[in-house]
């Protein structure tokens, strides 16, 4: 997703919003090269000014960091403890006693000093993917609507650095149309898992981890979807339903027995997630889900 900065204008560069280790995070895209073969622009160009503006719109509301994690793929298998940068005050680190542009910098510095060969010559790329994790007392909510309201341009009329093919791909997908929806109908057998209804005017292509907080490879990834027939997906929608890490159907207790049996959830069958697809779930069981 994407945020606007003090003069409403977009901030060219992706982040999104997950879960961790209990704590509610950030993860802000790593910026990359232009592509000719794929005659795609930069991506992520506005990294640095995406940090900076993170920083200190959380540093507003009194956010505190309990650790920033370099995530990777050149990281990804050194041990999670291994990964998290360290900052000048012990974490829990008050943001109101930094100042934005020099923990932007000082967090760029060890990532840099993480991902740089041994036999390296130079300082290294600084501007990898981290996640940003924020103490628990705040919420996926709160931490959206201190970032300018926590959504980006309602009519996506702008996605930076893509192509036109590409920005009518995601506006598709976003609707369950296009290729997202077909890659669906194949995983799911043209089914719905749940009910078996097969009638496709009544199947809905849709995200586990909902759009707003995804980045667009996140949106247009088809294990982030799932394909339910319209009650099911809407009793989805609001939380609901939600399913467990071991693939139980989870119910929420504000869905009273009489509209349990009214559903038919009763005669359902059972939904084994594929493994790509728990990440996902796992943000929509503990954001999305009305588990009290």
């Amino acid at each position: 997703m994407y945020i606007f900065d003090d003069d409403n204008k977009i901030v060219n560069s992706e982040f999104s919003v997950d879960w961790f280790d209990g704590n509610p995070c950030i993860i802000v895209e790593s910026s990359g090269g232009a592509s000719k073969s794929k005659r795609s622009a930069p991506r992520n160009p506005d990294y640095n000014k995406l940090l900076t503006l993170l920083f200190r719109r959380l540093a507003a509301i009194g956010a505190k960091f309990t650790s920033v994690i370099l995530d990777s793929s050149r990281v990804s298998e050194i041990p999670v403890s291994d990964r998290i940068v360290k900052l000048t005050e012990p974490y829990p680190a008050d943001l109101k006693s930094y100042d934005s542009d020099e923990l932007r910098r000082m967090i760029q510095r060890e990532a840099a000093r993480m991902h740089r060969a041994p036999e390296a010559t130079t300082g290294g790329n600084t501007q990898k993917r981290i996640r940003i994790c924020l103490d628990k007392s705040l919420t996926i909510e709160s931490i959206l609507n201190s970032l300018n309201g926590g959504f980006e341009n309602a009519d996506d009329s702008a996605y930076p650095g893509i192509t036109d093919t590409e920005r009518k791909t995601l506006q598709n997908a976003r609707i369950g149309q296009g290729r997202f929806r077909s890659d669906l109908l194949e995983k799911f057998k043209r089914q719905c898992p749940l009910t078996g209804i097969k009638q496709e005017n009544l199947l809905i292509a849709s995200h586990i981890k909902p759009w707003n907080v995804c980045t667009n490879a996140e949106r247009l990834n088809p294990e982030n979807g799932i394909l339910l027939s319209a009650l099911a997906d809407r009793l989805f929608d609001e939380g609901l339903i939600s399913f467990s890490c071991h693939n139980d159907l989870l119910i929420s207790p504000r869905l009273s027995e009489g509209d349990r049996v009214k559903c038919g959830i009763g005669k359902w069958n059972r939904f084994v997630l594929t493994e790509g697809s728990k990440n996902f779930m796992d943000y929509h069981r503990l954001i999305q889900f009305k588990s009290t």
